[in-house]
């Protein structure tokens, strides 16, 4: 499950609220309108958790018929990624190249040639005047191209846009769910204050 980014829109300014002020706005809107909020967080997280549920996630790939550069790229692309605070892609080549001088150079089995775009998945909640936006989305620059490929184990057809299909169409299936519902505690707050 990610955690719901929250931002409050006026104009061309966007503010995205820290954990405290998130805390805060969720309370307040549990407070002033439970059932919208709970249609709200319900409809997203059913969104996101089959999203990410199914998410296709590139196969890694053998290294056994790769060169001996080839291989020194397929350590240095490891070091890189996973020890990006440390190594810049430079620096984790000449680790790479110097390990294999040294004869110390360890060869994964496979090489990872996934970039990670299901963990780039979040929810968000965004305020702009008196509406209230919930979606479900991927912050994966690349996310829009990612497309049901021949070794995709999804059921849509070849070459369907992912996102499309993963987050926008169950959207647009649950949107009239969500208006019946907040219709409905509308009709209710109406009536309380008569």
């Amino acid at each position: 499950m990610a955690q719901t980014i929250i931002k409050v829109k006026s104009g061309n300014a966007t503010v995205e609220l820290d954990a405290a002020a998130t805390k805060i706005f969720t309370d307040v809107m549990e407070q002033a309108a439970p059932e919208t909020m709970r249609i709200l967080r319900e409809v997203v997280d059913e969104i996101y958790e089959d999203a990410y549920r199914v998410w296709p996630v590139r196969e890694p790939k053998s290294v056994k018929n790769l060169t001996e550069d080839g291989k020194v790229r397929v350590v240095a692309n490891n070091i890189a990624k996973t020890d990006a605070d440390d190594y810049t892609r430079k620096r984790a080549f000449a680790a790479a190249y110097n390990m294999q001088d040294l004869g110390i150079l360890r060869v994964p089995e496979y090489q990872v040639t996934s970039k990670g775009s299901k963990d780039k998945l979040y929810t968000e909640l965004t305020i702009q005047g008196d509406d209230i936006f919930a979606r479900v989305g991927n912050s994966a620059q690349y996310a829009w191209a990612i497309k049901v490929g021949e070794n995709t184990d999804l059921p849509f057809a070849l070459g369907t846009r992912v996102s499309d299909a993963l987050l926008w169409t169950p959207a647009r299936q649950k949107a009239d769910r969500v208006t019946e519902i907040l219709a409905a505690e509308m009709v209710q707050d109406i009536k309380r204050a008569k």
